[in-house]
């Protein structure tokens, strides 16, 4: 199908779905996003608009998930959702493979509710498992799957950088300064993190 004129839903707004946002505008595509902790300000200034939940799942041609595993998220698609999916539906999922009901997923898969999916991270990664075979998953059995084996970045460079970083920020923290990659924003732009005790700016 044509991309232009085709709808993109995000599920979670962060730096990755702000991003794959970003990627889509070139190609005409209209994005939807759905998350409840990002501002209309937010969406504003990346060109998308706020959809709920129900329907962003049924407007979609194209959904991409980066949420991350919480309560709340836990099967965010599960059958109710997936029946509520185009049959062109194709879902993308570099998030948290849980996130997706993989027996439900299978079972639109094989039966065509949906075209087809793309994921990074299935609800139980093979690694996790000492003997695992393909037939372990059904989904891998599936032509209309393509399954990525989650280690995309892993290199010997990225090791190594990943160390450098993570050894930079308490450098940054431990000399007064604010960290560049926290986890906590929210707390660092509402002015309440300090300084650690005996750490002088």
């Amino acid at each position: 199908h044509r991309l232009r004129g085709s709808v993109m839903g995000i599920v979670s707004f962060g730096r990755i779905g702000r991003a794959i946002a970003a990627r889509a505008a070139p190609f005409g595509l209209q994005v939807i996003v759905y998350d409840p902790y990002v501002g209309d300000d937010v969406l504003r200034a990346h060109g998308v608009t706020r959809a709920a939940k129900d329907e962003l799942m049924e407007r979609s041609d194209y959904i991409m998930m980066q949420a991350p595993l919480t309560t709340e998220t836990r099967h965010f698609i599960a059958e109710p959702e997936l029946r509520r999916m185009k049959p062109r539906t194709i879902i993308v999922n570099t998030g948290r493979g849980p996130t997706i009901d993989n027996r439900a997923l299978y079972l639109a898969l094989k039966e065509g509710w949906i075209a087809g999916a793309a994921l990074d991270d299935t609800e139980e990664e093979p690694a996790h498992r000492r003997a695992w075979s393909p037939a372990d998953n059904p989904l891998f059995t599936l032509d209309n799957v393509l399954i990525t084996p989650h280690s995309a970045y892993y290199s010997e460079e990225s090791i190594r950088l990943c160390r450098e970083v993570a050894a930079g920020e308490v450098v940054r923290v431990l000399t007064g300064q604010r960290p560049l990659n926290p986890v906590n924003r929210v707390r660092l732009a509402d002015g309440s993190w300090s300084l650690p005790e005996g750490v002088a700016p």
